[in-house]
């Protein structure tokens, strides 16, 4: 009994000392892994906050110049977003025309691809504040809900079935569809765009069908491509569980080679070290590490401190849709990724708000104050805020997305330029229905509206229902209608032809490889959420829809900034 007693003290100091050395192993494999994951990351991080920041801030500057212009010089109401996304696909074609197609494509994947393919990959986030505002909007009676719900399901339906076999039969009659059926047939059979790769490079001929290994420009473009294998070292040439494996010879008619066998050993390749699994772990989720980090260690203490919510707004936001992204790719037809990530949002902002005793309305008026990078550097507010507050104005999360929104909008001139030719050859296809669409919305969506009850500013707001968001607000204005209405039936607009778009297009029987037909129809009835769809699975679809979407948008800002037009579509809902 005494050797126990005696034993007990050294056997707890043994197992101190073990779980001591395991803890000390664990901290060094750590330490290891962060410094290798850190190596295989840089040139991701490189590139996503260092060059992405610096070209998104040109692109802004440039914004900010236009917009100057614009409401100084030429007393024009019109975003400056999208006259840049104009200036900068005639500015890539008149560059194409001067220095020679060759430098002009070099210096597109060069430099504008760089913020531009940041901007394009992450502008689905973008829209997410506009449904995180909508706790805010006035309230509506039942009865007017379903009012609107009708009249946005009737005419979404309407609108779709005429831009599509309008542009169809357009194509038809000018002859551009069987063009359009070869150049698709081309670009399946070939899998390579006409110029400019905005995604990925092209492999070159003599790999193309060779398994690669991740380059480092691979793993800078997509960390969670990074496998265990590829930072694992080489196996050596045999372990000690290998076993030989003799082979009879194969050339019969040699009795001296018959004699002789061949040993070649069974290789097993080594596990890669915990250090290295970790290491792979850490670069694969290398963005909602990050987020993470900032969100822990820059969100909470300055949250707490001073009660400043942009940052923990910002990485919660990330997050949310990080997580809303992890849904089964079924689930994701139906429970849209941005529709996700901003209810995750509300919740998750209005219960930190909670612990500072804060309500969700002033939480979600800090989310998005109205400052956005015009305002501040007019050191002026343009447009009321939705803080009035007499305290100072600080931007918040909504208002560095809608920030990063406008250089997502001037980076679709990209894919406008990839696909360039098409654009010309169906220009007859895109322009009509367009117009025809812009002048229907204009002067049918208010009076119908208004005729059946619904308020006279949220009737005006439909004008510019399957608008994108940054043309669909300043259109609303020069009409003096519901922002958040606008708001919230343009980002309908978009989810809704994203989830069921496709679909409606088959049931009308419009080819799948008639790209022309549903890259306009998408384009001008569900903006820039569906242009976002298209780019995965149908780029030259998306750089039509993209067009499509600038021109429809372009015309009814245009017509909506014409004072007799103005005025008129208003006497319409008694105003």
């Amino acid at each position: 009994m005494s050797q126990q007693q005696e034993q007990q003290p050294r056997l707890l100091s043994i197992a101190m000392r073990n779980r001591l050395q395991a803890s000390v192993r664990a901290a060094t494999d750590l330490a290891v892994a962060v410094k290798l994951a850190a190596q295989l990351s840089a040139p991701y991080l490189l590139r996503s906050w260092v060059y992405v920041p610096a070209g998104i801030m040109v692109m802004l500057v440039a914004c900010f110049g236009v917009d100057v212009f614009l409401k100084r010089v030429a007393h024009v109401s019109f975003p400056a977003s999208v006259a840049c996304l104009v200036l900068l696909f005639l500015a890539l074609l008149l560059c194409e025309l001067v220095f020679g197609g060759n430098r002009t494509r070099k210096f597109v994947h060069r430099v504008v691809d760089v913020p531009a393919e940041w901007s394009l990959r992450w502008i689905s986030v973008f829209f997410t504040p506009t449904f995180v505002m909508l706790p805010l909007s006035n309230r509506i009676g039942v009865v007017e809900v379903f009012k609107l719900i009708a009249v946005f399901v009737i005419g979404f339906i309407v609108m779709m079935v005429l831009t599509a076999y309008m542009t169809r039969s357009l194509q038809l009659l000018t002859g551009s569809s069987k063009r359009a059926r070869a150049e698709r047939l081309d670009e399946l059979g070939s899998q390579q765009p006409e110029d400019i790769p905005i995604t990925s490079p092209n492999l070159p001929p003599s790999t193309a069908n060779t398994p690669q290994s991740p380059t480092p420009d691979a793993v800078s473009r997509v960390a969670s491509s990074i496998a265990l294998d590829t930072i694992a070292p080489p196996p050596p040439l045999y372990s000690q569980s290998q076993e030989p494996l003799l082979l009879s010879p194969t050339s019969p008619d040699s009795s001296a080679q018959a004699a002789l066998q061949t040993t070649i050993y069974r290789q097993t390749p080594i596990p890669p070290s915990r250090s290295r699994r970790w290491a792979a772990y850490i670069a694969a989720n290398i963005d909602w590490l990050l987020y993470t980090t900032i969100a822990t260690t820059i969100g909470l203490p300055v949250f707490y401190a001073t009660g400043y919510a942009m940052p923990l707004h910002a990485s919660v936001t990330v997050l949310s849709y990080f997580a809303a992204l992890r849904l089964p790719a079924t689930w994701r037809r139906y429970l849209h990724p941005v529709l996700v990530s901003a209810l995750l949002t509300v919740i998750t902002i209005w219960l930190l708000g909670l612990t500072r005793s804060t309500s969700l309305n002033s939480t979600l008026t800090s989310y998005r104050t109205g400052l956005k990078y015009l305002s501040l550097w007019e050191h002026t507010t343009t447009a009321t805020p939705i803080s009035t507050t007499t305290s100072t104005i600080r931007p918040g999360a909504g208002d560095i997305f809608s920030t990063a929104l406008d250089a997502s909008i001037v980076s679709l001139a990209l894919p406008m330029y990839q696909y360039r030719r098409s654009l010309r050859t169906h220009f007859a296809a895109i322009i009509v229905p367009n117009v025809v669409l812009a002048i229907a919305s204009l002067f049918a969506y208010p009076p119908l509206c208004f005729a059946v009850g619904i308020a006279a500013d949220r009737s005006l707001a439909f004008a510019a229902r399957s608008l994108t968001l940054a043309l669909a607000i300043p259109a609303t204005e020069n009409l003096g209608g519901d922002v958040n209405t606008v708001s919230a039936v343009a980002i309908m607009s978009g989810v809704v032809g994203a989830l069921i778009g496709g679909r409606l297009l088959d049931l009308m029987g419009i080819p799948e490889d008639d790209y022309v037909t549903r890259g306009v129809t998408l384009g001008a009835n569900s903006s820039a959420v569906a242009t976002a769809l298209l780019l995965q699975s149908d780029p030259r679809a998306a750089a039509l829809s993209s067009l499509s979407m600038t021109l429809f948008g372009t015309i009814t800002v245009l017509f909506t900034a014409i004072p007799v037009l103005r005025d008129l579509v208003r006497a319409m809902v008694g105003l």
